[in-house]
């Protein structure tokens, strides 16, 4: 990834580029797939083809909590973290299967609560790994 300030490749976990300090997302001068110079108007890197608009689509963190506890792990597929969205919904069905549905009272308050945080970090702009939590 490359800082869209100073077009300095960081970390994909980097929220503040270390060589100017600006944070990642806020100033839209160079492509944070590539490197190159874009104007600040910019939807999409023309030469890589990426969304300049951070690195996923942006959702509404309430609306990806909503859906997570109608269907539980929904938010998270749909927020790009597929497999931990289909793999809280297939442990939170064997759990809740096996206990009568108790455990629903610990397992959807927290698929709840990550959905949105997760949700939150992306619409601030923040890189978020596919197994990250919280």
């Amino acid at each position: 990834m490359h800082c869209t300030n100073c077009s300095e490749t960081i970390s994909e976990q980097a929220e503040i580029c270390p060589k100017c300090g600006v944070r990642t997302f806020k100033v839209k001068k160079y492509c944070h797939g590539c490197g190159k110079s874009v104007n600040e108007n910019q939807e999409i890197c023309v030469a890589c083809g990426i969304s300049l608009n951070g690195t996923n689509v942006e959702r509404e963190p309430w609306l990806m909590a909503v859906l997570s506890f109608l269907i539980l792990g929904l938010g998270q597929i749909i927020m790009g973290q597929t497999a931990k969205g289909l793999t809280i919904l297939a442990v939170g069905f064997f759990i809740g299967f096996i206990t009568v549905g108790i455990s629903s009272f610990i397992i959807v308050p927290i698929s709840v609560i990550d959905a949105y945080l997760i949700a939150k970090k992306k619409k601030d702009g923040k890189v978020v790994g596919e197994w990250e939590f919280f």
